[in-house]
């Protein structure tokens, strides 16, 4: 058993780039069944597929996808546009250019009356059916925007957060966030050290409180040993497992949305474990 603290991993911007958007799908798809030591130079297409094909949308959605043309559309259409593509893909005007731009789940599940395809043809390959076939019709107008060239507003930010099971459950509460987190029921702890987090202020705890959290944490652990040894699964013993599991979740959105977490979570009515970590993000690098 150990007792660590809690740390965060920021990411910046998830890559738009096509191989390199797809190692970012896996790496925050392997976070759930702790698997990464299975990544390779070439093993993201064949997990991606398989994800898409086993339906599992969600890990898909730790991507970005921007598209930009010259802005000769009227503002009425424009507004059309946007009501058609819904709130999960976004649309900015800027200089002279329109952006639209989403997470490939996103752009995969809505019908649109603009058309995208040249430019989203690896993405249409590797989704294959998923794409609304109508997609394939040619709007040369449109091209794929370089990752440097973004607005800040429809980037899509990562970060990784090692914490408690208390702090996770707040965080998926911010839904138009995408997660991926640490699976009690397939990430089998029995052959592990098993990790729990300190809570903020551990070390201003009295002996007997401490005594008292370190004790929990080893029954935890060893009741848990006891269960699998009984023959159940990791689904079914993970029922004694504390809040002060650790786990670790990757979040992925917007710039909007992120801002919104740091009005909420860095306030000092939010929970002092959750200010601990939302402490750490460097908002000053992309808010």
């Amino acid at each position: 058993m150990k007792i660590i603290k809690p740390s965060v991993e920021f990411f910046g911007a998830v890559p738009t780039e096509y191989n390199a958007a797809l190692k970012f799908i896996e790496m925050a798809g392997r976070t759930c069944y702790k698997s990464e030591d299975k990544i390779t130079e070439d093993s993201a297409e064949g997990f991606v597929k398989k994800l898409i094909k086993a339906g599992h949308l969600a890990m898909v959605e730790h991507s970005n996808f921007v598209v930009r043309a010259n802005n000769n559309f009227t503002p009425a259409y424009i507004a059309l546009m946007t009501e058609q593509l819904g709130k999960y893909i976004n649309v900015k005007v800027w200089k002279n250019y329109i952006y639209v731009g989403g997470s490939l789940t996103a752009w995969a599940q809505v019908t649109m009356e603009i058309r995208y395809a040249a430019v989203l043809m690896p993405f249409v390959e590797l989704y294959g059916a998923l794409f609304d076939q109508s997609m394939l019709a040619l709007q040369s107008s449109w091209e794929i925007c370089p990752h440097d060239e973004i607005p800040k507003e429809l980037h899509r930010y990562s970060a990784k957060f090692i914490c408690d099971r208390g702090v996770s459950h707040e965080l998926v509460r911010h839904r138009p966030c995408s997660f991926a987190q640490e699976s009690t029921r397939y990430v089998n702890y029995g052959g592990k050290n098993m990790e729990f987090i300190e809570p903020n202020g551990f070390e201003a705890w009295d002996w007997f409180a401490q005594s008292m959290f370190w004790q929990l944490c080893e029954n935890a652990e060893d009741t848990y040993r006891q269960l699998l040894e009984e023959n159940l699964k990791p689904q079914q013993a993970r029922a004694v497992l504390p809040n002060a599991l650790k786990t670790e979740i990757v979040v992925t959105a917007d710039a909007a949305e992120w801002a919104h977490i740091r009005k909420l979570r860095t306030s000092k009515s939010a929970h002092p474990d959750m200010q601990r970590v939302m402490n750490m993000m460097p908002w000053e690098e992309f808010l």
